[in-house]
C-alpha cells in the first residue's frame, strides 16, 4: 500500500513539473513547438534534408516521451530527421549545441564575440599590410597602392609568422619603390601574381608541416540575418570540422566502432574529391578549346608553315584499371577494410576495379563488389566466407598465384596498389615476383602500413622498393595525401 501511495505522489510530482515547464516555456516564448522548428531550420542550413511532413511527424513522437528525459528526446528526433547515417555525425552535433545548458550558450556567444573581434582586427592588419605609398618620380606623382586580397589568401597569411609577413611585404614595397622603365600596372600586376603564388606555396609548406589541414566539411553558412543562428552553425561547423581532423591523424587500426561512421563519412568524401582529379587528362576534339601545337604543326606543313588549320583538345576523363591487392592477414586486416572501402567509394567513375586480399595465399573479391549491397554488409561476408582472412603473410605465394590465374588483367594502363606492411616470408623471390609485375603495368604503388621511421628495422623494405612507389599509410591522412597527390602523377 505504501509503495502505491509513493507511485501516486512521484506520478503527481512528475506532472507538476511538466505543467509548470510548460507554463515556463509558454511565458519565455521558449515552447517545444518553436524550438523544434529552430532546430529543423539550424538541420537545414546543415544540408540536412527535413520535410515539413516529417517535422510534424517529430513534434507527434515527443508527446510520447518524457521531454525531461535528453537523451529519450534525442533519440526521438534522430530516427526521424536523420535517416542519412552520413547525416547523423551532423545532427550530434547540431542536437548537443542546440539543446546546452544555458551557461554553455552564454560561454560559446562570448567565444563568438571574441573570434569576430579577433577576425577584425587581422582584416585591418591586413590591409593596412597590403597598403603602400608610391614615392614621387619625374612627372609622376606619389600614389597610393592597394592590393585587395581574396578571403582564402588573407586567411593563409594569418597563418603566417609575422616575420614571414613582414619579408612578403618589405619585398612587394621594394619593388613599388624601385624606378624603372616600363608600365607602373604591368608591375602591379606581376606583384598581385607573386603574392598569390607565394601564400599557395605556403599553403602546402604549412600542411606537409600539419600545421594547415586543408577543410573536409563544407557547409553553406551563408548569413541567415539571426545572429544567434549563424553562431550556432558556425560552432557546430568547427566542431564537426575538429573531430574530422582528429579522426584523420588517428592510427587506423585503432578507430573504434563508436567512430566508424564518421570515418566512413570521411573515406566516401576523400573518394569523391579523388574521383574528381581523375578528370586531368585531354582528348581530341573539333571544338575550339586549347590548340594541339604538335598536331598543329603537322598540319600546316604543307601550307609552308602557316596556321590555316588549327588542331584542338579539351580535357576528358581518363578512367584508369586499377587492381588492388590488399594484406588481411591478423595485423592488417583493419587497415585493408578501410582502403578497399576508399578505392570502391571511386566506383562511380572508375568501373573497372579488381580486387584482391591475400595473406597465407591469394583470393579475388571483386564479385562480392557486384551484388549492389551496403558496404558495411558486403565486407563481413568476405570475412566469414575468405580462406585466408586473418592468417600469416606469404606475399610471394599470392603473387604467384596472381600471375598463375590472373596474369591478364595486367596491361600497359594498369595501376596496381598493394597494400601490406610488407613483413613476408621468402623475401628474394618475393622481390623477383613484384619485378615481373611491376614491368607489365603502368604503375605500382606500395601503401606501407608501417611507420616510416620503423622501415629500416625490415632489411628487406629495400629490395621492394626497387620496384614500386611506397608511401606511409597508417592514418586517413596519409592514405588522402599519397591518392591525392601520387596516384596519377606517373
Amino acid at each position: 500500500m505504501d509503495n502505491q501511495v509513493k507511485s501516486l505522489e512521484e506520478q503527481r510530482n512528475t506532472e507538476i513539473w511538466d505543467l509548470m515547464l510548460k507554463q515556463r516555456w509558454a511565458r519565455s516564448g521558449n515552447y517545444i513547438e518553436n524550438n523544434l522548428v529552430k532546430f529543423v531550420q539550424v538541420l537545414r542550413h546543415l544540408g540536412i534534408r527535413v520535410s515539413s511532413s516529417e517535422t510534424i511527424d517529430a513534434l507527434r513522437a515527443l508527446e510520447l516521451v518524457n521531454i525531461n528525459n535528453k537523451q529519450a528526446v534525442k533519440t526521438t528526433l534522430r530516427a526521424l530527421l536523420s535517416k542519412d547515417i552520413e547525416k547523423q555525425i551532423l545532427f550530434d552535433k547540431a542536437f548537443a549545441i542546440f539543446f546546452s545548458s544555458p551557461e554553455e550558450k552564454e560561454q560559446r556567444f562570448l567565444e563568438g564575440l571574441r573570434r569576430k573581434k579577433e577576425q577584425e582586427r587581422q582584416a585591418k592588419q591586413i590591409e593596412q599590410d597590403f597598403t603602400f605609398q608610391r614615392a614621387d618620380t619625374e612627372g609622376e606623382a606619389a600614389e597610393e597602392v592597394k592590393f585587395d586580397l581574396t578571403e582564402r589568401q588573407k586567411e593563409l597569411y594569418t597563418k603566417l609568422s609575422r616575420d614571414d609577413q613582414e619579408k612578403l611585404t618589405e619585398f612587394v614595397n621594394q619593388v613599388i619603390q624601385t624606378h624603372r622603365e616600363g608600365s607602373f600596372q604591368r608591375k602591379i600586376s606581376f606583384l598581385q601574381n607573386f603574392i598569390r603564388g607565394t601564400l599557395n606555396y605556403w599553403e602546402k609548406q604549412l600542411r606537409q608541416n600539419g600545421m594547415e589541414e586543408e577543410s573536409q566539411v563544407a557547409f553553406d553558412l551563408d548569413p541567415t540575418g539571426d545572429e544567434e543562428m549563424d553562431q550556432l552553425l558556425e560552432d557546430v561547423a568547427e566542431q564537426v570540422r575538429a573531430s574530422e581532423q582528429a579522426l584523420l591523424y588517428e592510427d587506423m587500426k585503432t578507430i573504434g566502432e563508436r567512430d566508424l561512421p564518421k570515418a566512413t563519412v570521411i573515406i566516401k568524401r576523400l573518394a569523391k574529391k579523388l574521383a574528381s582529379r581523375i578528370s586531368r587528362r585531354y582528348r581530341r576534339t573539333k571544338k575550339s578549346q586549347r590548340i594541339e601545337m604538335r598536331r598543329s604543326i603537322r598540319s600546316n606543313i604543307r601550307y609552308g608553315g602557316t596556321m590555316l588549320d588549327l588542331k584542338y583538345k579539351i580535357k576528358k576523363i581518363e578512367k584508369p584499371k586499377i587492381l588492388l591487392v590488399c594484406d588481411v592477414s591478423g595485423s592488417m586486416s583493419r587497415y585493408a577494410s578501410f582502403v578497399i572501402q576508399f578505392m570502391y567509394g571511386l566506383s562511380s567513375v572508375v568501373k573497372e576495379i579488381e580486387s584482391f586480399i591475400f595473406s597465407d595465399d591469394l583470393e579475388r573479391v571483386t564479385p562480392y563488389f557486384k551484388k549492389q549491397r551496403p558496404f558495411e554488409q558486403t565486407m563481413f561476408t568476405i570475412m566469414n566466407e575468405s580462406q585466408y582472412w586473418g592468417g600469416g603473410t606469404n606475399l610471394n605465394k599470392s603473387l604467384l598465384t596472381f600471375m598463375d590465374k590472373y596474369k591478364a588483367l595486367l596491361t600497359p594502363t594498369t595501376r596496381i596498389i598493394l597494400v601490406s606492411d610488407a613483413k613476408t616470408t621468402k623475401p628474394q623471390e618475393t622481390e623477383k615476383s613484384l619485378q615481373e609485375m611491376r614491368e607489365m603495368v603502368k604503375d605500382m604503388i606500395w601503401l606501407n602500413t608501417l611507420p616510416k621511421g620503423e622501415w629500416g628495422s625490415v632489411e628487406h623494405l629495400a629490395l621492394f622498393r626497387k620496384h614500386c612507389r611506397m608511401f606511409e599509410c597508417y592514418t586517413l591522412a596519409h592514405l588522402e595525401n599519397v591518392m591525392k597527390e601520387h596516384f596519377l602523377s606517373s
